[in-house]
């Protein structure tokens, strides 16, 4: 057990060297011991985007509204890519993220998804800033699109569209649609089996449903 004493003197020192890190002028970014890897003090950042009292958030790609929305205004500022000068996060979809991209302020980045194959994930655990995933996040939207896959190539629709638009470029659909829709029946899906290859979130929801 750490006395009492010492647990005092060691709260209210890092208190000062916590302020003293982050001590800012009105002309300039503040200078900060990066200790999460890069291992050299730097002037980082633009003022011109500095919000005082505020977490900064750099987004890549089109993040849904409903979840920025869980950021609030008062305590988050919101920015798309480069204008982002002072990011201490990053949200990305798809983006293949580069190193310069990550600015020395960024403590943690979220892939708005289950991989990160394009987020470079051994280079950021050695700077010591966290890769998070949402796993399951979109595992609906997925399965759906499963479902609607079965659909399309159980009952040949692609191919039944991609011929009527033959026939009305030829001038033949409005004769040829009640003939020709038999060429197209495909099967029922009721009665067969289905095998789901992982069982992780999408895997699942499409077995259940």
């Amino acid at each position: 057990m750490i006395p009492a004493a010492l647990r005092t003197v060691a709260r209210s020192s890092a208190r000062r060297q916590y302020a003293a890190a982050f001590h800012t002028t009105p002309s300039v970014a503040a200078d900060v011991s990066v200790e999460h890897g890069r291992g050299e003090w730097k002037t980082y950042g633009d003022i011109t985007t500095y919000k005082p009292g505020h977490f900064q958030i750099k987004t890549y790609n089109k993040i849904s509204p409903h979840g920025l929305a869980r950021f609030p205004s008062e305590q988050y500022e919101v920015k798309e890519g480069e204008k982002a000068a002072n990011a201490h996060a990053i949200l990305l979809r798809s983006h293949k993220l580069q190193e310069e991209e990550v600015n020395l302020t960024v403590r943690a980045i979220a892939r708005c998804g289950a991989g990160t194959n394009n987020v470079p994930v051994a280079r950021m655990t050695e700077l010591g800033i966290p890769v998070f995933n949402t796993p399951g996040a979109n595992a609906n939207a997925v399965k759906e699109l499963v479902l609607a896959g079965m659909l399309l190539g159980s009952r040949r629709i692609v191919d039944g569209v991609n011929h009527m638009y033959s026939l009305g470029e030829q001038g033949l659909a409005r004769e040829r649609v009640e003939k020709d829709k038999a060429m197209f029946g495909g099967r029922e899906l009721k009665g067969k089996t289905l095998a789901v290859i992982g069982l992780g979130h999408i895997g699942a929801a499409t077995a259940r449903d």
